[in-house]
């Protein structure tokens, strides 16, 4: 395994430290307009590998998806492409909105 998980509260922290921090959300686009993490770049998991250009590989990234295993996916699918600074958001968005972290809401895309 070539990147970390992180529970919600340490990601939560290492965002709040760490303001070039980049938020990669790996759901569906109805599933990010309804709630997201803040200035999170959509792209769905399944559309990572061919869009992976679009995405700064000497950024550190945080993956979320909503439940944890879509972002698995999408670790591995960046850790093969050679991003090396890779994160995990155990549990997902769920998690994270269940232990009272901050989400936004709303038709943004």
């Amino acid at each position: 395994m070539k990147y970390r998980d992180l529970s919600p509260a340490d990601a939560h922290q290492e965002l709040q430290q760490d303001p070039k921090l980049r938020v990669l959300d790996v759901r569906t686009a109805p599933e990010y307009q309804s709630h997201r993490l803040a200035a999170a770049t959509l792209i769905p998991v399944q559309e990572l590998q061919q869009r992976l250009a679009e995405l700064d590989r000497d950024a550190s990234w945080l993956v979320h998806c909503e439940h944890g295993r879509r972002s698995l996916w999408a670790c591995e699918i960046l850790t093969q492409a050679g991003f090396t600074k890779v994160a995990n958001l155990k549990g997902g968005i769920a998690f994270w909105a269940g232990c009272g972290l901050p989400i936004e809401r709303g038709g943004r895309r």
